[in-house]
């Protein structure tokens, strides 16, 4: 049996080492393929490589966005007080090169430019037309492809650039069941999105990464219009003062709930274990305090993609979270006068399954009742049957969700047979009391066989 909180890997160099493959992409609930890095034939090398070790999981292909990179060079070290040089080029030697007009458009003398999530600052001291002149603030590194914030702006730039709609591509190819959306900064973005995405007939989860001053200030609205929510940290450092991130991540999960949307934690969860075999007691804390706010699932990054210990990342994420997750409190997050009927259905299933330590045996074809049942946080399993591949892929990365692909068209043939396919695989037990649904249907008018209590024999 899974985690209640899921565990999300990104995969990279570490991770798809033949030794190591095999190991961690078994052990994690979905894995994340970053479109930032690499091109098109590692994109589909690293996609294929995930379904062929662990075909059940839920696959997040994460697009750029609007950000804008350093373009090709050398590492570039410097001391705080150092002059350093940001050129327009696509690469360069001796200097920054970055391929993007915008930068240059919207920095100004006396702008703070941040990179490497937070570590690295830098004060604009001159601008020229393709030029701009820079004291460093701090120690550092500069290397190819990195992300460069302006604080206290946004670029105008499209949300979908030519190298997004090149993994777009890759992904609906693959049919990915996550697609994530960097530096959205309005529902607008989200719904632009959506509308190319339904022109090329490709229907992904989308998940917002909240990670610009815009997106927190309209959170409500953005957390509302994604179908899953992710608190970027990393960004999120650099938009904003370090000592105010974690009330921004507690906002963040606390509007996604209230919206009813699924919410993922992401950066610097246990970055010592980049170079280190065991967490610091400071990375477990953090852990601890982001499943006890509730999240539906935690993404490693950089412990996995670039790490001396990308399987130990993944065993002691997942031994904290076993730890914890058992204090979460069960209840509604959601704000019930947002919702119909049948969230209020599932809200009740759920509690009354609590109440009497029962599992959940849930058909569902579009995965919205197991969803629904998630969101009370129960303390007792929520077992999905789907006749979608791909809905049981996503439901995978869902609070306490299990799922398994039933091939069944009628529901209350569903039903049953979700219940026999859990106690095939020993999840349902002899004697266990067990909660039978398929949840309300507009279509019905009567529910005599909507939710059945049994004890399993």
């Amino acid at each position: 049996m899974a985690n209640k909180v899921k565990i999300v890997a990104t995969i990279g160099p570490s991770s798809e080492r033949p030794e190591v493959a095999g190991r961690l992409i078994k052990l994690i609930d979905g894995a994340r393929v970053n479109f930032s890095h690499g091109d098109v034939s590692t994109w589909v090398s690293r996609i294929e490589l995930i379904r062929r070790v662990n075909p059940d999981i839920p696959i997040l292909g994460d697009l750029p966005g609007p950000g804008v990179r350093t373009g090709e060079m050398s590492d570039l070290a410097f001391n705080k007080g150092d002059m350093l040089t940001f050129r327009l080029a696509n690469e360069g030697k001796g200097y920054v090169p970055v391929p993007v007009r915008e930068f240059f458009n919207i920095v100004d003398e006396g702008d703070v430019i941040v990179m490497d999530d937070g570590r690295v600052k830098l004060e604009v001291v001159n601008k020229r037309d393709d030029e701009v002149s820079l004291k460093a603030l701090t120690n550092g590194i500069i290397k190819s492809h990195k992300s460069i914030t302006v604080m206290n702006k946004d670029y105008p730039l499209p949300i979908l650039g030519d190298r997004d709609k090149e993994a777009i591509n890759v992904a609906a190819k693959y049919n990915l069941e996550y697609l994530g959306l960097s530096h959205v900064r309005s529902v607008e973005d989200i719904e632009n999105v959506r509308d190319y995405l339904r022109r090329i007939g490709y229907s992904p989860a989308i998940v917002v990464k909240v990670e610009t001053a815009s997106a927190v200030n309209r959170i409500r609205d953005i957390a509302c219009s994604a179908d899953y929510v992710m608190v970027a940290r990393g960004d999120l450092g650099m938009v904003f003062n370090l000592e105010e991130v974690p009330k921004i991540q507690e906002k963040i999960i606390i509007t996604a709930h209230s919206c009813g949307k699924p919410v993922m934690v992401a950066t610097q969860l246990l970055e010592s274990m980049v170079n280190n075999p065991v967490p610091t007691r400071a990375e477990v804390v953090d852990v601890m305090t982001s499943v006890l706010q509730g999240v539906d699932s935690l993404l490693l990054t950089d412990e996995t993609t670039m790490g001396n210990y990308p399987v130990e990342a993944v065993e002691w994420l997942r031994r904290i979270v076993s730890n914890y997750e058992g204090q979460v409190a069960p209840g509604p997050r959601v704000d019930l006068n947002a919702f119909d009927d049948r969230m209020r259905f599932a809200l009740g299933i759920a509690g009354l399954a609590d109440s009497i330590n029962a599992k959940i045996v849930v058909f569902t074809k579009s995965g919205l009742t197991a969803i629904r049942l998630s969101r009370y946080r129960p303390r007792v399993q929520i077992l999905a049957g789907t006749p979608s591949e791909t809905i049981a892929r996503r439901l995978r990365l869902l609070w306490g969700v299990e799922s398994r692909v039933v091939k069944d068209d009628d529901y209350d043939k569903g039903m049953v047979d979700t219940l026999n396919a859990y106690i095939k695989d020993g999840l349902v037990n002899q004697g266990d009391l067990v909660i039978l649904t398929y949840g309300l249907r507009p279509d019905l008018k009567e529910y005599e066989h909507v939710i059945k209590l049994i004890r399993a024999r």
